[in-house]
């Protein structure tokens, strides 16, 4: 049997993860084997097999909680910016160009990915961590004492933006290789609870704080507080490499990723689409209510928490589903749900409408969050390559995240309502569940090719 120069197998059958990806034959633990050269080593990561618990292991999911909670965690709150600086900092400008500032800190947190990747397969995570905890904080610092567009922009958008971006894919990489396939759901889930529980925490923090201390101090409260938590990643994060990995080029590691593997190329299509509308309701939800039935009720301040509360409890669910249906099928449920919970938003009229509206889209797109990083570890065999494709997955998600929302503000200016934006927003969700659909359709015809 041939092997490639990493020492890994050529077959021509589809990995084991691959087909538990698609729910076939139940959880991936009861599956058949692809066959494979036996070795004593794991083909995933060039050491002993993935240690599947212990306090190590356990740690690593704790960092990738906290630095789940300093990069989307982080993202998921700038709506409180935006009312802000819509009502008050930066009110001579419109919505559109305020998102902006948002949009372009979620596009370097994922676009930088294609630089971030590589250099994670190859060894530099303490790097990264480090770099991207000063850069995040200092972010905060500076942001604090801007008062004009463009020095926010700068501050809050691209210095923060950089910051999370070498902080997102060691957030996601560094679990999966120290736990067995059929664990990973949990675990990773149970990761990005961190970003779930930040996202509602931190509005908060800033809500309560502005009118106590000021806008300024309440920023750098947030700052502070991201620096002592990324501090902790950086100090007990231990990524699992291969033996090579510090001998590693950039080309080597786009060749060995498969990047124009069909399987991939659909789910990259697939969370495209959700990143081209899962912002939206996050940025506007708050200015929606205020005309819709929440004008001047202290609960509208607060509906972004709930949204991202709700959140907490969605991450959760979808690793129950993936053991009775398949990781794949539950994602394709999971985001259907999500994109209908939108659609619902579109007839809310009063405050107990938006408040149902941020629940369930929170819970619905919590389960979204948690689970396409799982999607994406089930269709790579070589878990060595995780960081490479997961960056490049990220510029294209970085695109689509930096038009999604000036789209969507572009629609409510033009149109004087909110109704265009939302349908935008939706129709974005329902075409991810469209392109993840074809991919399973795919996957079971690799099966049978298996047979």
């Amino acid at each position: 049997m041939p092997e490639s120069k990493e020492g890994h197998s050529m077959v021509d059958e589809k990995p084991q993860s691959v087909i538990a990806a698609a729910g076939l034959g139940g959880p991936s633990a009861d599956l058949p084997r692809s066959p494979v050269p036996a070795a004593s080593t794991s083909p995933e990561t060039g050491d002993s097999e993935p240690p599947n618990g212990g306090v190590l292991a356990w740690l690593q999911v704790a960092a990738s909680f906290v630095l789940y909670g300093n990069t989307l965690g982080l993202i998921n709150t700038f709506g409180v910016y935006q009312n802000y600086y819509e009502t008050n900092l930066l009110k001579e400008y419109s919505s559109s160009d305020i998102s902006w500032i948002g949009s372009i800190q979620t596009f370097f947190l994922m676009a930088v990915g294609v630089f971030i990747g590589p250099l994670y397969d190859a060894g530099h995570c303490r790097i990264l961590l480090g770099l991207g905890t000063i850069c995040v904080s200092l972010g905060f610092m500076l942001t604090s004492i801007s008062t004009a567009y463009w020095s926010v922009f700068l501050a809050q958008g691209v210095l923060t933006g950089l910051g999370t971006s070498c902080l997102s894919i060691p957030s996601i990489a560094i679990v999966p290789p120290y736990f067995k396939p059929e664990r990973r759901p949990l675990v990773m889930g149970m990761a990005t609870l961190g970003s779930g529980l930040a996202s509602t925490i931190y509005p908060v923090i800033v809500q309560t704080l502005i009118p106590r201390i000021g806008f300024p101090w309440a920023v750098r409260v947030q700052g502070f507080l991201t620096f002592a938590l990324c501090l902790f990643a950086v100090i007990v994060a231990r990524p699992r490499y291969t033996k090579n990995a510090g001998k590693r080029t950039f080309r080597n590691l786009f060749k060995g990723a498969k990047l124009r593997d069909t399987y991939y190329i659909l789910y990259v299509t697939s969370i495209v689409f959700n990143n081209l509308g899962f912002f939206g309701p996050l940025f506007y939800l708050q200015s929606y209510a205020e005309h819709h039935g929440g004008a001047n009720h202290p609960v509208t301040r607060y509906l972004l928490a709930v949204l991202n509360g709700s959140s907490v409890f969605g991450r959760l669910v979808p690793s129950t589903l993936a053991r009775r249906i398949g990781i794949l099928p539950a994602f394709i449920l999971t985001v259907s749900l999500s994109s209908a919970a939108i659609f619902y938003w579109t007839s809310v009229t009063n405050l107990a409408g938006n408040i149902a509206f941020a629940v369930l889209y929170g819970f619905f797109s919590g389960g979204v969050v948690a689970f396409a990083p799982v999607v994406l570890t089930s269709l790579t065999d070589d878990l060595s390559y995780l960081g490479t494709r997961l960056g490049i997955l990220n510029i294209f998600k970085g695109i689509a995240s930096v038009i999604g929302t000036p789209i969507g503000g572009a629609l409510l200016q033009s149109s004087g309502g909110y109704l265009g934006m939302q349908l935008f927003s939706a129709f974005s969700v329902l075409l991810t569940a469209v392109f993840a659909g074809i991919l399973q359709i795919m996957l079971i015809r690799g099966r049978k090719e298996v047979k």
